[in-house]
């Protein structure tokens, strides 16, 4: 039989010393044992810089603080056993943010409204591309607020069900699949980041609607630009008055947005006098960052 050591017959200081230099996942776990090394653990002001709920083939919570990391398997666990972990971490890692949650294929047979039930509000929802249309869009029907959103591909046959998506005022977007200009003139977030190459004339089109007072919340959008109409010239400029930079501003904006050195910019101005800088890196495909200076 093992030796046993009895720590909590220590005086706290010294059991607070101890508990400082146990691994994270293990104070996790003694934290479970009482009260008392519940509030040991607590008071070691631990701090989780953020909390990502994976509901994959693994099915995990991982809190990342600002050192390691700790993984909770979630796959022995009951959707209200779920509930209370997710209380006992926002105590012991000081955490009242929401969560960040990743969908991809799983094994777990969790109906989607209690996970939402279960997890509450959401910052980032990762809906990846392996998960099936069917899986995708009743996550997104469910999961239905988050701050963010990052999504892979159009689960939707509907055009007018994606278009509600891009409508939502999230704080930022992420799109891995075609849009239309339509869907770029509806997008509410503060930030959207378009990954699929779009025209320079559908860019140009835009431009010029947000000229017009399109996109009233939008402060930043990055997308690729294809080049193959590039031979007549930089075609998404094309019927806008442009207002050039000094190389201050430039790298003043550069620094603040963390653009690349060689990137080059030009300005624009609503109708309302806000303007607008369109940053490009010029490579295989024109990368294009629209940043609005309020």
């Amino acid at each position: 039989m093992e030796p046993t050591f009895p720590l909590l017959r220590l005086p706290e200081n010294a059991i607070i010393k101890v508990f400082q230099n146990l691994p994270l996942g293990t104070l996790f776990f003694i934290s479970l044992v009482s009260s008392k090394t519940k509030k040991f653990v607590t008071s070691l002001g631990l701090r989780a810089n953020h909390v990502d709920i994976r509901i994959d083939r693994l099915s995990e919570v991982v809190v990342h603080t600002q050192a390691p990391y700790f993984n909770l398997p979630l796959l022995p666990f009951t959707l209200l056993e779920f509930k209370d972990w997710m209380n006992h971490i926002r105590t012991i890692f000081c955490y009242t943010s929401p969560p960040n949650v990743r969908f991809s294929p799983n094994r777990a047979r969790f109906n989607v409204q209690s996970l939402k039930d279960a997890i509450g509000n959401v910052n980032w929802l990762y809906v990846f591309r392996e998960l099936t249309n069917v899986k995708s869009r009743e996550v997104l029907k469910h999961f239905n607020t988050p701050n963010n959103l990052y999504l892979s591909k159009n689960p939707f046959e509907e055009v007018s069900e994606i278009q509600k998506i891009f409508i939502q005022n999230f704080e930022s977007v992420e799109f891995h699949d075609f849009y239309s200009l339509d869907d770029m003139l509806l997008v509410n977030s503060e930030s959207a980041h378009f990954y699929h190459p779009t025209t320079q004339k559908q860019f140009n089109r835009f431009l010029k609607h947000w000229i017009r007072g399109s996109n009233p919340r939008l402060q930043y959008m990055s997308l690729f630009v294809h080049k193959t109409d590039s031979v007549s010239g930089e075609v998404y400029l094309n019927g806008i008055r442009c207002i050039v930079m000094s190389e201050d501003a430039k790298r003043e904006i550069r620094q603040k947005h963390k653009l690349s050195a060689n990137a080059d910019m030009i300005q624009i101005r609503r109708k309302d006098g806000t303007p607008a800088v369109i940053a490009t890196k010029d490579e295989n495909i024109l990368y294009v960052r629209f940043i609005v200076l309020y």
